[in-house]
């Protein structure tokens, strides 16, 4: 096994431009198991607050849906989406594998060379800040882009871990760009027991 993913690991720039995505999936998890180490996180509250709440009620109530980064934990979000409602992004090339069919591969604040301004109507930014989008400075110019990127109206879902993250609404990141959403059922902040884990829910400004 170990020599297979060796050889698997040597082949994979070329894996991923020769042989179609499932059968990329299907050795990434069923021969290199690269899920296993995420399998206690899908049981958490938050994780399934994601699955069965969030990702449910976007893929009913809007369009345009734009979902940050991907991972072998995230690609069967897109089952929950029509054709053309739901895109992904991730800066890292060898992910794209876990993408939705209209994937982009680039930083999230790059979104702007990729899809017009108001080019969508929802945006879920889970895990980022913190873990890739480290420094205030950075964070900024990230609201900024996605403030550009959502229609006015827009639904933006922030998932923070506070062990690793102040919370951005108290440092201001929001403003002036958001507001808390005040429509149910995403009226409120959502945390979980005996978790880190954070759910802001936010409207895009005028």
């Amino acid at each position: 096994m170990t020599s297979l993913k060796s050889a698997l690991f040597r082949l994979s720039p070329i894996a991923r431009r020769v042989l179609p995505r499932p059968v990329q999936r299907f050795l990434l998890l069923r021969v290199l198991r690269t899920n296993d180490r995420y399998a206690s996180m899908a049981q958490r509250p938050s994780r399934l607050c994601m699955e069965r709440e969030i990702l449910p009620w976007v893929a009913g109530h809007y369009r345009h849906v734009l979902f940050v980064g991907t991972g072998s934990y995230t690609f069967h979000y897109e089952r929950q989406f029509a054709r053309g409602q739901y895109t992904t992004i991730e800066m890292q090339e060898r992910n794209a594998v876990w993408g939705a069919p209209d994937h982009i591969v680039a930083p999230i604040e790059e979104i702007g060379r990729h899809r017009p301004d108001g080019a969508f109507d929802c945006v879920i930014l889970n895990g980022v800040f913190g873990f890739g989008v480290n420094t205030r400075e950075h964070q900024r110019v990230v609201i900024e882009a996605l403030h550009r990127a959502l229609q006015p109206g827009g639904l933006l879902v922030v998932g923070w871990n506070t062990d690793v993250h102040d919370d951005p609404e108290s440092l201001g990141l929001y403003d002036p760009y958001f507001e808390r959403c005040r429509e149910p059922p995403f009226d409120r902040r959502r945390e979980f027991a005996g978790e880190t884990h954070v759910y802001d829910f936010l409207v895009r400004r005028q």
